[in-house]
C-alpha cells in the first residue's frame, strides 16, 4: 500500500488548469519541436493538445508556444521562455508535494495495515562521570525507590512508540532485560553514534521521538501531545519546551530520519538544524506541564532535586 495523489493548479473558480497531462504535453512540445508530434505521442487528439494549451494560457495569462517557421518539417511549435520556467516550477511544486505526502502517510497511518509505526531511541550510552560511581549508574540510580531509566520509559506509551534504549552499560542492559525492553549498542559513546545505532535497529519508521534516558519526570501526557502535533503537520519537527524554551525530548519526521542516521560526533539532532537554516521553520513547539519535565540527571544533586519536585507534583496532584 502506498499514497498517491495528483498535483493541479487550480483557477479562483475551482477548475483544473494545469497538471500531470499538460507539463507532460509541454515537455513533448520542448522534445519534438511540433504539438502535433506530442499529441500524437500521447495518443492524443490535436484538437484536445489545442484546447489544453490555449485553456492553461488564458489561465496564466502568457503564451506558452509559438510557431515555428521553415526547416524540413514545414515549421512546428516551440516553447516560450514563460513555459520553461512554468514547467520547472511546476516539477519542484510536484517533488514537494510528494514529500510531503509520504510524510504524511507515514505519520498519519502510522501502525494502520502495516504501515510502520513511530520509533523511539532512547539515548543511555553517555559515561555520566559528574554523577561518579560506574559507567551509566545514574540511569539505574533510584529516584523515590525507582531507576531513573525505568522512570524515563514509563513516559512513552507503547500504544504509539516502538522503543529502543541504546547503551553499552551491563547495568542498563540488565535494567531492560527485566522490563522487556530491546537495548541495542553504540559503536562508540558519541550522540551521532547513538542515534545511528537506534535508528538502524528499529528500521523504517513514520518517525522518530529521541528522549535521554535520564529525564525521569517526563510525563505520558506530554510525549502524546508531541505525537498530536506531528501527526496534525507530519513534517514539522516537535520539541517539547518550557515557556517557549525549547529542549527535549524531540520528535523528528519522517524525511529526515536518514540525515539523522549520517550525523557524526556529538552535537546530536543539533547539528542537522544548525547545518540547514531552512529546517527551522518547520519547529514547532509544545509546551510542557512543567519546567521539571525537561529536566535531567548530572550530578547526585539533581537527582536529589528531582526526587523533590517528583513528591511536590505528587503532593499536589
Amino acid at each position: 500500500m502506498r499514497p498517491d495523489l495528483r498535483a493541479y493548479l487550480l483557477d479562483d473558480g475551482g477548475h483544473r488548469v494545469f497538471g500531470p497531462g499538460p507539463v507532460e504535453l509541454l515537455e513533448r512540445v520542448g522534445e519534438l519541436g511540433s504539438l502535433r508530434a506530442a499529441a500524437i505521442e500521447m495518443g492524443m487528439a490535436y484538437t484536445k493538445a489545442t484546447r489544453i494549451v490555449r485553456d492553461a494560457e488564458r489561465a496564466f495569462g502568457f503564451p506558452l508556444t509559438e510557431r515555428t517557421v521553415g526547416g524540413s518539417g514545414g515549421g512546428g511549435s516551440s516553447l516560450t521562455p514563460a513555459a520553461r520556467d512554468l514547467i520547472v516550477r511546476y516539477r519542484a511544486f510536484e517533488r514537494s508535494s510528494e514529500q510531503a505526502l509520504v510524510s504524511a502517510y507515514a505519520t498519519c497511518f502510522s501502525g494502520f495495515e502495516g504501515v510502520a509505526r513511530l520509533g523511539c531511541v532512547v539515548m543511555a550510552a553517555g559515561a555520566g562521570e559528574r554523577f561518579g560511581g560506574a559507567p551509566g549508574e545514574k540511569l539505574t540510580a533510584p529516584l523515590a525507590g525507582v531507576p531513573v531509566l525505568e522512570r524515563t520509559l514509563r513516559a512513552l506509551p507503547d500504544d504509539l512508540l516502538d522503543v529502543v534504549v541504546v547503551s553499552a552499560h551491563p547495568a542498563v542492559a540488565e535494567l531492560c532485560s527485566r522490563l522487556g525492553v530491546r537495548c541495542v549498542e553504540p559503536d562508540g559513546p558519541l550522540k551521532g553514534q547513538t542515534m545511528s545505532a537506534g535508528l538502524a535497529a528499529l528500521g523504517g519508521r513514520a518517525g522518530c521521538l529521541f528522549v535521554t534516558g535520564d529525564q525521569p519526570l517526563l510525563t505520558q501526557g506530554s510525549v502524546r501531545r508531541l505525537v498530536g502535533a506531528l501527526a496534525r503537520e507530519p513534517r514539522s519537527i516537535v520539541r517539547l519546551a518550557w515557556r517557549g524554551r525549547p529542549g527535549a525530548p524531540v520528535l523528528w519526521p519522517h524525511d529526515l530520519l536518514g540525515a539523522l542516521a549520517h550525523i557524526e560526533g556529538d552535537a546530536g539532532g543539533t547539528a542537522l538544524l544548525a547545518g540547514h537554516a531552512e529546517l527551522s521553520s518547520r519547529v514547532r513547539l509544545v509546551e510542557a506541564a512543567d519546567e521539571w519535565e525537561l529536566a535531567d540527571v548530572d550530578t547526585a544533586e539533581d537527582l536529589e532535586r528531582l526526587e523533590a519536585a517528583l513528591l511536590g507534583r505528587e503532593e499536589t496532584a
